[in-house]
């Protein structure tokens, strides 16, 4: 199962949701692959990875220079990951001029597959091609929204425009979108407005993560996610409760 996170609005907790779900998959002891696919390799870093240091990379199997088992870093954090590079940004624009150039990363991702129960990829701040092309790959899109950003709603609402036209595009049928609320707080009056416009546009939330900005920045600071720092912690149990929503989610 593929599940991609993406929200063309930063700031709403895509990195943290990725790593987390992952480690839980992990924790459960399924086979998960990790996938970076933002240039600002925020998911890279957060895994205690330093992309410099590594001998291939995304940038590599996107430019076809490496297969994905290349670039595969084992066990990182129970996890397999393939690693970002701020050399995505000029790979991403190599591309537009390819024939089939939203289907580079799942062409890649094919050869591997079958090595693994989950593969969970991290998307950019944007609806640009590298996140086209995680999204052709996906079973499912989990699109995270804070609570503290009502804008953050209007980035869903343009992700089910863009899996629809790829849906029709690639003569298939268009995963489906869960939503799920991030620094979520029962008191802050913003709250109300994103579950009613969420509510609005048909998509309940499947989980509500609690506001820990103290927990999730020292998880970030020891470079590990937050359910394996933590793994009582109501941030974990709000992913754990997410993952179980995600279970029943199949693919198109």
């Amino acid at each position: 199962m593929v599940t991609v996170v993406a929200n063309q609005k930063g700031g709403v907790g895509k990195t943290t949701t990725t790593a987390n779900i992952a480690a839980i998959h992990a924790g459960e002891g399924r086979r998960v692959l990790v996938v970076d696919t933002d240039p600002q390799f925020a998911l890279t870093r957060q895994l205690g990875l330093e992309a410099r240091s590594l001998g291939v990379n995304l940038v590599d199997v996107l430019a076809g220079r490496a297969t994905a088992s290349d670039a595969i870093v084992p066990d990182v954090h129970g996890l397999d990951v393939i690693a970002a590079a701020g050399g995505l940004a000029g790979v991403e624009m190599s591309l537009v001029g390819e024939l089939g150039r939203e289907r580079f990363l799942h062409d890649a991702l094919e050869t591997v597959a079958d090595r693994y129960d989950e593969v969970v990829i991290d998307t950019p701040p944007n609806l640009g091609l590298l996140t086209v092309n995680a999204l052709v790959c996906a079973d499912r899109v989990l699109a995270p929204v804070s609570a503290e950003d009502e804008g953050a709603v209007h980035g869903i609402l343009e992700l089910q425009k863009t899996l629809a036209k790829l849906a029709a595009r690639l003569q298939g049928q268009a995963p489906q979108l869960v939503a799920l609320i991030t620094r979520w707080s029962p008191t802050r009056i913003s709250t109300q407005s994103v579950e009613q416009k969420l509510a609005d546009a048909g998509l309940a939330p499947a989980a509500r993560i609690r506001s820990r900005a103290a927990l999730v920045a020292k998880a970030a600071e020891q470079r590990t996610p937050v359910a394996c720092l933590a793994p009582h912690s109501c941030v974990t149990l709000a992913y754990r409760d997410l993952v179980e929503a995600l279970a029943g989610v199949t693919a198109p």
